[in-house]
């Protein structure tokens, strides 16, 4: 009995003795963490929550800490794996941010409540809409579309506030490119037709959701020039969160009334009939805009007239002189005061015409002083500006920004709100954002909403080349980082097409478009030749309609580079390309592997390296295994959006890409 007695101490003593080591080891452990979280040094705390981790498989924030970690090195997929766990293990640790991080779904409904869309996205479907035919008739280019041509457009349209109501016409002008005896028109469900004539003769029509199948009584002909007209009314819709969920606005400001619309993905049959697909630009347009005739009409283009009509309402006739995408056209109505500048390039001059609230004179004048510095950067970078004979206009309107073509939309903000995570905020980057469209979206312009990141990601991407040109390279970097920094990877970039896929959810495609861009910059390491390549693209495209193969087909062409790997990554996949490594720090001596994966086999992209918080180092991967060695290197990272020194960077090295470091 003695000797089990002095057994079970003994088991008790060296038992408790050894929790007692083992303790004081995990608080070291924990300790270590804690100031390698202060130093960034983020290996080392993956490599010791791993240890912590086999001793203690069950404490929450062992993973927290290390999914957190793997965040900060960009891998994102292993953060995801840990962030669950520790919620799974009862982690309550910032919820929200957690979700963002995790939780597609999470973040698609916050995205489609901000917006008051009223739809939910499943994961089933890939977070897409279920299309029908509503959608590829808006969409898609039918025989009934591709048979004609509109060249020319004469709008009216009466605005109606005490009732938020429209009444209008449109005479259409169209060439035939394929015999028909039917052609397409949109105009939205809940607007209704008066009557549709052709060489005053009233025609037949079927309405199927919001097209308008014309149906004429003799063929035409290939050839033939044509004019139909369309009178119509009723009450068009309301934008739930304008610009990007459209609509009509119906505002008041000071007991005045104040209206615009906004209509890019909603689509310009949602108040006016067209042919409402994004190839199909007329030449010119007439706008005639009615309204109650204390109040003014803005439109795109120059006004040509102003006439009372008998009704105390009072028309306002635009003229647009160029060609012009259908969601470019608009109107703003309101009490405005007009002030104007003349921009002087070595061509000759345009004017730069503002239209505000009377409150807000002063505030607008100095808030608009600019406008010339942004002009002077775009005209440098891709070329005149496009519309001279019309001019540039920018419009205080009862919603932000929407870069409606010679009629800029700019809210009445004027930066008193910081819409960008930019550090540099000398200038409002809404203005710097939406005078970029004019070159790219009202320019260039893409055929299919399937790929607008063509409009979006390149106007980003001129805010951070607008930086650049204004506050050096190092600004340039800070801008990049800061876009790569909100990019959310829930689809690829380029949409579905023909059925006027909301591809704005999100933002990835001004957000990841810019990283694109600048990342393909990057690749190409010549920047002599990567602006040559931008502005000679936008003269070879300007004023036409194209997609992604043509941007694609350009690049490859111009550079004599095959980037077809380095397109479908960043175009056609959710996720960016992940970075695998391995290295050993020892004795000062660094030893780093490193290869590209989940991309094509001729995938290749560049990325940095930094030692000792002093020196970057440029490095070119491939999807092959290569090994590089750095002497008298105490410290080391992989500079990314979160993690990053703008003063020490290499020139062409801060690409986007997601890391999985093998250990």
């Amino acid at each position: 009995m003695k000797n089990i007695l002095l057994l079970l101490i003994i088991f008790i003593f060296f038992g408790t003795a050894k929790s007692q080591d083992v303790k004081e080891y995990q608080d070291s452990l924990y300790y270590e963490i804690y100031q390698h979280r202060k130093a960034n040094e983020n290996h080392q705390i993956i490599h010791k929550s791993d240890i912590l981790i086999t001793m203690d498989p069950d404490d929450y924030r062992l993973y927290y800490n290390r999914g957190l970690a793997k965040l900060r090195l960009n891998n994102y997929v292993g953060a995801i794996e840990d962030l669950n766990k520790a919620v799974e293990l009862g982690s309550k640790f910032n919820k929200r941010y957690v979700k963002f991080i995790t939780s597609k779904s999470y973040v698609i409904d916050f995205m489609t409540d901000y917006l008051g869309e009223d739809y939910t996205l499943n994961p089933e479907n890939g977070y897409k809409l279920v299309f029908g035919l509503k959608d590829s008739l808006q969409g898609a280019l039918r025989s009934e579309r591709t048979c004609f041509d509109v060249y020319y457009y004469d709008l009216t349209v009466k605005i109606l506030p005490k009732t938020k109501s429209i009444e209008g016409s449109n005479s259409i002008y169209f060439s035939v490119v394929e015999d028909t005896d039917k052609i397409q028109i949109d105009l939205s469900e809940n607007l209704s037709i008066s009557s549709i004539k052709w060489n005053g003769k009233e025609l037949n029509y079927t309405r199927v959701h919001n097209a308008i199948f014309i149906n004429f009584d003799e063929l035409l002909q290939v050839g033939e020039n044509h004019t139909v007209a369309i009178e119509y009314f009723g009450e068009p819709r309301e934008a739930p969160h304008p610009p990007w969920n459209g609509g009509f606005t119906w505002n008041k400001k000071r007991f005045n009334h104040w209206v615009g619309v906004s209509c890019e993905h909603l689509g310009a049959s949602s108040w006016w009939p067209c042919k409402d697909h994004l190839s199909e630009k007329p030449d010119s347009m007439t706008i005639n805009i009615q309204v109650p005739s204390k109040y003014q009409a803005i439109s795109n283009g120059n006004l040509r007239s102003k006439s009372t009509l008998d009704n105390k309402y009072t028309n306002f006739e635009w003229f647009v002189s160029y060609p012009i995408n259908s969601y470019g056209v608009t109107f703003y109505m309101g009490k405005f005061v007009n002030f104007n500048e003349v921009y002087t390039n070595s061509n000759g001059s345009y004017d730069i015409d503002y239209y505000v609230l009377p409150h807000h004179l002063d505030l607008a004048k100095e808030y608009y002083s600019q406008t010339k510095d942004i002009i002077d950067v775009y005209e440098k970078l891709y070329g005149e500006y496009p519309y001279k004979k019309d001019g540039i206009a920018m419009i205080e309107a009862p919603y932000e920004g929407m870069e409606h073509q010679s009629a800029i939309a700019i809210g009445d903000g004027y930066g008193r709100k910081k819409r960008r995570n930019y550090e540099n905020t000398d200038y409002d980057y809404l203005v710097v954002h939406e005078l970029a469209h004019e070159w790219w979206g009202n320019t260039v312009t893409m055929s299919d909403m399937a790929d607008a990141w063509l409009s979006e990601g390149f106007a980003t991407y001129s805010e951070h080349l607008f930086m650049e040109e204004k506050f050096g390279y190092e600004e340039y970097i800070n801008a990049s980082a800061a876009n790569m920094d909100i990019i959310f990877n829930i689809w690829p970039m380029v949409g579905i097409k023909d059925v006027n896929d909301n591809t704005f959810l999100g933002g990835d495609i001004y957000n990841k478009g810019a990283a694109l861009l600048n990342s393909l910059r990057c690749n190409i390491n010549n920047d002599s030749v990567f602006f040559a390549l931008i502005k000679d693209y936008y003269n070879q495209y300007k004023f036409k309609t194209i997609e992604s193969s043509d941007f694609i087909n350009f690049v490859i062409d111009y550079t004599g580079d095959d980037y077809t790997d380095f397109f479908n990554k960043f175009l056609y996949d959710t996720d960016p390309p992940t970075l695998q490594y391995e290295f050993t720090l020892e004795n000062n001596t660094l030893v780093f592997s490193y290869k590209w994966i989940n991309v094509g086999d001729n995938f290749k992209m560049p990325f940095s390296i930094t030692m000792n918080d002093t020196y970057n180092h440029r490095i070119v991967g491939t999807t092959q295994y290569e090994t590089i060695k750095f002497e008298n290197v105490e410290s080391f990272y992989l500079p990314n959006e979160k993690r990053f020194d703008k003063d020490i960077i290499s020139r062409n090295a801060f690409t986007y890409y997601w890391t999985n470091w093998k250990q």
